[in-house]
């Protein structure tokens, strides 16, 4: 009988750990799969900002993450003059100013690029069937968009919006997870690495 006991808290414990996998998706309306590709910005500025949805749970802790991992993420950025590789804004509400407002303002600080990073998941999931055999599946998201303009121009030089999910099948994610996909889906925008 004890045989049969730690036979199920094995398989049991392989279930709760089941694979899995990660996928992205880009969605590219100007430029190309990553923002320095093969160009240098000069001096960079970035303008984070959130747009979670109303009822999202722990808003400033996912905030709080977000802007850890995007200091991060662009401390390594290789395409850029600035000598701590930008300068990285708080949190704001800057798509809610005319764009014209921020060139200007950034021109007058000797800004070359802006990059806009607009996050709108940072969350883990957990779905459940209630068919037989009962089935649940967890996954971390990051969810964001990505502006690239130039100051001088005006031109967007980038837009794209990048969703990349980790999870499968008999997973259980923490939230503190979901910062490894913001991560790693910045790194893999940002300078094209895996």
């Amino acid at each position: 009988m004890r045989e049969i006991i730690h036979f199920f808290i094995i398989v049991f414990a392989l279930l709760i750990t089941g694979c899995a996998t990660t996928t992205i998706s880009k969605y590219q309306a100007v430029g190309k799969n990553t923002i320095c590709n093969g160009s240098n910005l000069g001096n960079i500025v970035v303008l984070p900002e959130t747009a979670w949805r109303s009822d999202q749970k722990e808003p400033e802790k996912r905030s709080m993450m977000a802007l850890e991992e995007i200091t991060k993420s662009f401390q390594k950025i290789s395409c850029s003059n600035n000598s701590n590789s930008g300068e990285i804004k708080a949190f704001s509400k800057w798509s809610s100013r005319p764009e014209s407002e921020l060139l200007t303002r950034f021109s007058a600080e000797g800004i070359d690029t802006l990059i806009f990073i607009r996050i709108e998941e940072l969350t883990p999931r957990l779905n459940f069937t209630f068919s037989l055999p009962f089935l649940w599946a967890g996954s971390n998201e990051a969810d964001f968009r990505v502006r690239v303009i130039s100051v001088a121009t005006g031109e967007i030089l980038n837009d794209m919006r990048v969703k990349q999910v980790t999870g499968g099948a008999f997973n259980v994610r923490p939230a503190e997870w979901s910062r490894a996909e913001l991560s790693s889906a910045l790194d893999k925008v940002i300078n094209g690495s895996d």
